[in-house]
């Protein structure tokens, strides 16, 4: 069995691919220069617009008004939700310390003045307070 593999192997690496024919040569070039046409037709449309963006810039006035909010602030609520008591930890100086981890839920709504559309929006927070421990 090894000696037909062998054998297979040495044929396979005599055979040589087939060169492709002129008639496929010369499609892939009319399919090339075909697609290269639209690419200077758009290389030019790209620069002349570049071209009037930069013109409408530096004509186009430099101190246009800024406009008003739509939504404007009206509300903010901060909801205590959870506490959890994390011991006593040490402090860098070596100062003993009480460690309380709090559980906020912040929202703020914003209000449209013309429609009076609202509009909420909540952010968790986790607050750590350390508070330096008294043994006395």
């Amino acid at each position: 069995m090894d000696d037909e593999l062998i054998h297979l192997e040495s044929e396979l690496a005599a055979l040589r691919p087939v060169g492709p024919s002129r008639d496929l040569l010369d499609r892939i070039g009319s399919q090339l220069e075909s697609s290269r046409r639209p690419i200077v037709v758009w290389g030019w449309l790209a620069t002349a617009m570049a071209a009037a963006a930069a013109i409408a810039v530096i004509l186009l006035p430099a101190n246009t008004p800024v406009s008003e909010p739509i939504f404007k602030p009206v509300a903010a609520r901060d909801v205590l939700y959870g506490a959890r008591d994390e011991g006593y930890v040490q402090l860098g100086d070596g100062t003993p310390a009480h460690r309380l981890r709090e559980y906020h839920l912040d929202t703020i709504t914003w209000r449209n003045p013309a429609s009076n559309a609202s509009l909420s929006w909540s952010i968790p927070r986790d607050e750590i307070r350390v508070i330096p421990a008294s043994f006395q």
